[in-house]
């Protein structure tokens, strides 16, 4: 049935799930644009500046093109901006599309009007949720102190390490690694040119990790370094390294200007999920709500038959 109408089967698919996120505005004004794009088709322009023509009875012009990129969301206005005429191409092709379904009367179709119909619905519940559920500040600052107080062992950081290491195949090969680190040489230039690990490519480093990612002859060594300590040789299933310990972060719970939006999203979360239960509860209250539970009890097991393996 095409691009527009495999959207809208994909929109309306699962209710449960565009309710958890149609309450935030981006995901509605998107939605909102999207489908006025692929159904609506562009309005007759009426300003002077017509972008594109298209036949002899449809033109986009500046200011329709403009007011649909205003609708989209700040984070796709911004990727738009940067590439207006793959937006325009896109437009073009919805509305060519649009066009051509209405001229073979898709519109008439009766699985089309249900899934439109549908997807109607989904939007309509979105609004009706973002009109009565949201508002300003619906996170103070005080929510969030209180909530960093309560939760402090959830920004608990483990004790972070950084090292580089040269990896050899031979132990007697480690050891002439350590006698000319002895000697005075650059353990980067050595693991750049003695190294058989990947790694050899940034002078052995191997990253940020904490207790538990790196093999346990390495985590060992590592534990018991300070920073810009040497190790012996160290041997894995690997081969024979010889470690450089490079940094060493000890434990700490993150300060509070780090998580705070971290936390506010959080509060919003839970907030927003309180409500709608209170809201539908409410509505529930105050509807008439009568459930064959036999008829469901039959068509549940008959499900379950179904899906029994034939002997």
């Amino acid at each position: 049935m095409g691009g527009c109408v495999v959207f809208v089967l994909a929109f309306a698919k699962n209710l449960w799930y565009y309710i958890s996120i149609m309450i935030n505005k981006t995901y509605l004004a998107l939605a909102l644009t999207v489908l006025a794009v692929s159904f609506v088709g562009c309005a007759k322009g009426t300003d002077r500046e017509v972008l594109v023509r298209i036949d002899r009875n449809h033109a986009i012009t500046l200011r329709d093109f403009n007011e649909r990129i205003a609708k989209l969301p700040e984070r796709y206005q911004e990727l738009i901006k940067k590439n207006k005429r793959q937006f325009l191409d896109e437009v073009i092709i919805d509305t060519i599309l649009y066009k051509e379904a209405i001229r073979q009367r898709l519109d008439s179709d009766e699985e089309v009007k249900e899934v439109v119909e549908e997807a109607k619905k989904k939007i309509l519940i979105a609004r009706l949720l973002q009109n009565d559920l949201e508002g300003e500040d619906m996170v103070s600052d005080t929510e969030i102190d209180d909530y960093y107080t309560a939760n402090k062992e959830k920004f608990a950081m483990p004790e972070v390490l950084r090292a580089s290491h040269i990896l050899v195949r031979t132990e007697s090969g480690a050891k002439d690694v350590l006698d000319e680190l002895s000697d005075g040489a650059n353990f980067e230039e050595l693991a750049r040119t003695r190294s058989i690990d990947p790694s050899a490519k940034i002078d052995g480093d191997i990253g940020f990790f904490t207790k538990g990612q790196l093999v346990p002859e390495i985590e060992d060594a590592c534990f018991e370094m300070k920073p810009g300590e040497i190790s012996g040789v160290v041997k894995t299933k690997f081969g024979y390294h010889i470690i450089k310990l490079t940094e060493r972060r000890e434990p700490r719970v993150k300060e509070l200007a780090e998580v705070r939006d971290a936390i506010k999203q959080t509060i919003l979360r839970l907030k927003k999920r309180m409500l709608f239960q209170q809201y539908v509860a409410k509505l529930k209250e105050k509807s008439t709500i009568s459930v064959n539970d036999k008829l469901l009890k039959k068509i549940s097991e008959q499900d379950e038959l179904d899906e029994k393996p034939q002997k």
